[in-house]
């Protein structure tokens, strides 16, 4: 039983940017019932988990406050 994690971390991703007009637009359209948009920024973050989560709250934020 270990105290660490041996699993190798994800490699980061590149910078990812995001700018506001893009999540104020997947925001709207997610509002709209459309989560193409949505799911397009979250993929930008490939396979690192936190930064995908990151994200996706972000856009969920953005959502409740255009609501």
């Amino acid at each position: 039983m270990g105290l660490f994690s041996r699993k190798p971390k994800a490699a980061p991703a590149d910078d990812v940017l995001i700018t506001g007009a893009e999540l104020d637009h997947a925001a709207r359209t997610l509002n709209a019932g459309d989560d193409g948009p949505a799911d397009a920024l979250v993929q930008r973050g490939g396979d690192d988990k936190s930064l995908r989560q990151l994200i996706t709250m972000r856009i969920l934020g953005a959502s409740i406050d255009q609501q």
